[in-house]
């Protein structure tokens, strides 16, 4: 059964781009993050109707060669071998094969690497990836970690979507089948709070559902993506982050300085409306 999410938005304001969002998780016992990538993936210009019509342009695949590239660089300045799935946790720790695909690539040259790979994400849009992350004993609105994380996470995303004038598609990586459960009821009811503390009535949350999302949750395998694998090494900066805010990083990850790497992403493409007065595209739920 698919989504509704699609026969729900309004048709008074049709969009004029289809961008696809991208998205992963990272966890501890402590704290779990979800971050999310926005590529452009078609947009639409000039009249609807007349003898030309509108044009349609394929943004997705300018993106797609970029991040060819960005991979192809990591393989040329450190060994990693393009078809190796990069994820930050093994990047971070050492405990991998990413040197030549034969041997660990650790210690100082893995976090020299792992900063060139936020670094080099410039060519990423404008805007286009923020996180959430939500320490274990939160709660909003009921909800813990996951579906408290994904919540705060559609919610921008909706908002951010409808400002764009845009629609979009989601795909999380696979290994968390509730995140098409969670998907569908947002659709139906997604508990939003008031920038200003409350709504009109007293309220501090109101259903306001998911529109701006088309077809259903999809699920693709990380290790052909390589905008999930960005969304990953995104997401575990922010974890490694988050841990370095509490003082809960290891002796080690604290002489390696491992929680500032989120720092070396650019900040351009951090989209920091996410939190009022907010600076790196965070969302603390604490």
């Amino acid at each position: 059964m698919e989504s509704t999410c699609e026969n729900q938005r309004s048709s008074s304001l049709p969009p004029n781009s289809l961008a696809t969002v991208y998205a992963d998780e990272s966890d501890d016992k402590s704290r779990f993050v979800i971050a999310c990538i926005t590529i452009p993936t078609l947009s639409i210009s000039g009249p609807s109707s007349g003898p030309t019509g509108a044009t349609v342009s394929d943004d997705w695949d300018r993106y797609y060669k970029a991040a060819k590239e960005w991979r192809a660089g990591l393989k040329r300045d450190f060994n990693i071998p393009v078809g190796k799935e990069l994820k930050g946790s093994k990047l971070a720790t050492g405990r991998n094969q990413y040197d030549e695909g034969k041997r660990a690539l650790y210690g100082t040259r893995a976090i020299q690497a792992y900063k060139a790979a936020l670094a080099r994400l410039d060519f990423l849009p404008p805007s286009s990836a923020f996180s959430v992350c939500a320490s274990r004993s939160y709660r909003m609105y009921g909800h813990r970690k996951l579906e408290a994380s994904l919540h705060a996470l559609l919610q921008r995303l909706e908002k951010q979507a409808k400002s764009q004038d845009a629609l979009y598609q989601l795909f999380f990586d696979e290994g968390h089948n509730e995140y098409r459960r969670l998907y569908r009821k947002a659709c139906v009811h997604l508990p939003t709070g008031s920038a200003l503390g409350g709504w009109p009535g007293g309220g501090l949350s109101r259903s306001l559902p998911l529109q701006s999302t088309i077809k259903d949750a999809n699920f693709k395998d990380s290790k052909f993506s390589h905008f999930v694998q960005i969304a990953d090494i995104v997401a575990y900066a922010t974890l490694l982050k988050a841990r370095a805010e509490r003082g809960a990083l290891s002796p080690k990850e604290v002489r390696l300085g491992t929680g500032n790497l989120h720092d070396e992403i650019p900040r351009s493409i951090l989209n920091t409306r996410v939190v009022r007065g907010g600076t790196d595209g965070i969302v603390r739920l604490t």
